[in-house]
């Protein structure tokens, strides 16, 4: 049998190297197409402009979803963490002090540049306009500050974003949620959250209608190295979830300033239910560095024993509580209104578990997730729900 060789014509060898350029061309050119248009749909989306209208009742039209994000405000970043995971990388600079250290929820932010803080006045708008942001995202800061910030951005064309989360909680935490939704480009994620929020809030507020409630008396005292005794919240800001809590604040309603009291005059009110309120976030905490409840305990053990604190009511009774001051006035602070409504009301609420609500905040919303602890009592089983505590 003979063997057979079979080789291909060079016309055929030709035809096929030229259908294997033109099908690789074709790819190259579909793929670069692909990539032109992704490009395309990119930009038009960056320089999509709405009109929104902010927690200040001001009217504004900014590019959305932004950026480049300069956050003036730092303490709101856990909203834009819930509705982007990845909006770290968008924010390219934040209201800080350099040198301050960062509170566990601001962590995500380590490295960013840091342009003063518009709290301590020494926000600083010649370095925010060096970063040059598309939009600024802050707080309410005085109205002479708020004045000259606005002027400022505006000349340069850069709108500047109020939201609030502790000023007026009740009324605009949801609503703040919404701005900033749309601000990113995230009104979906936006509503999921803010409908979290409210059946959350929904749950106690309920509850507080029960006829012929109880209703303590309770102190909230600013607690820390250096603070002096004995400084007060009053029914301002976060604590004006009390006006749902069925709970009597001794230090009433002001302005916003912390009340001044006598340890004599707290120990003559003699308070059913006694909240210390930790003002740091590093080894200054109550909750030590690094932070546990076992560090938490031993200090309202510390509290609990001092000359005429000891003498109080709700010492005697292990009413006593610590709470941090920074989940207070952020975006989370309906967690600290589930503490503060279990500590006010045991038996009504002794199903509720706000680190079971933080837990499913961190697994649902968070990508990085906030471990803390941010509150605790003298007898840790009280933040618990009555099934876990079995």
């Amino acid at each position: 049998m003979r063997n057979l060789t079979f080789r291909a014509s060079p016309t055929i060898g030709r035809t096929l190297k030229a259908k294997t350029f033109h099908a690789l061309a074709y790819l190259f050119c579909l793929r670069l197409a692909l990539s032109l248009c992704a490009l395309l749909a990119s930009v038009h989306i960056a320089s999509t402009e709405i009109v929104l209208t902010d927690i200040e009742a001001r009217e504004l039209t900014i590019a959305a979803p932004a950026r480049r994000i300069l956050l003036a405000t730092p303490s709101w970043y856990p909203a834009l963490a819930i509705l982007d995971n990845e909006v770290a990388k968008r924010v390219i600079g934040i209201g800080r002090n350099p040198g301050d250290t960062l509170p566990e929820a601001e962590r995500d932010l380590s490295g960013k540049p840091r342009v003063g803080s518009t709290w301590s006045q020494t926000f600083s708008i010649e370095k925010a306009l060096e970063l040059k942001p598309d939009i600024v995202i802050g707080g309410r800061p005085s109205r002479v500050q708020s004045q000259a910030l606005e002027s400022a951005f505006a000349k340069a064309g850069i709108p500047v974003v109020y939201v609030d989360f502790d000023s007026h909680p009740v009324r605009d935490t949801d609503r703040s949620f919404e701005i900033l939704g749309r601000v990113l480009g995230a009104e979906d994620k936006a509503a999921e959250f803010v409908d979290f929020y409210r059946r959350h809030v929904r749950t106690i507020t309920d509850r507080l209608t029960t006829p012929g409630l109880a209703r303590p008396t309770l102190l909230m005292m600013s607690r820390g190295p250096s603070v002096p005794c004995c400084l007060a919240s009053p029914d301002n800001g976060v604590t004006a979830y009390f006006g749902g809590l069925g709970v009597e604040n001794l230090a009433g309603v002001t302005n916003g300033a912390p009340v001044q009291f006598s340890l004599e005059s707290i120990i003559e009110r003699d308070p059913d239910i006694f909240v210390a309120i930790d003002l740091f976030s590093d080894s200054r905490s109550m909750f030590g560095q690094p932070r546990s409840l076992a560090q938490g305990t031993a200090s309202l053990e510390t509290l609990k024993q001092e000359p005429g604190l000891r003498e109080l009511a709700a010492m005697r009774n292990g009413r006593v509580h610590v709470l941090d001051s920074y989940l207070m006035r952020s975006p989370l602070n309906f967690v600290t209104f589930e503490a503060l409504a279990k500590w006010i009301h045991p038996e009504l609420f002794a199903d509720l578990d706000p680190q079971a609500t933080l837990d499913e905040i961190n697994r649902r919303f968070l990508k990085t997730p906030l471990k803390g602890p941010f509150w605790t009592s003298l007898d840790p089983a009280t933040d618990r729900s009555f099934g876990e505590r079995r």
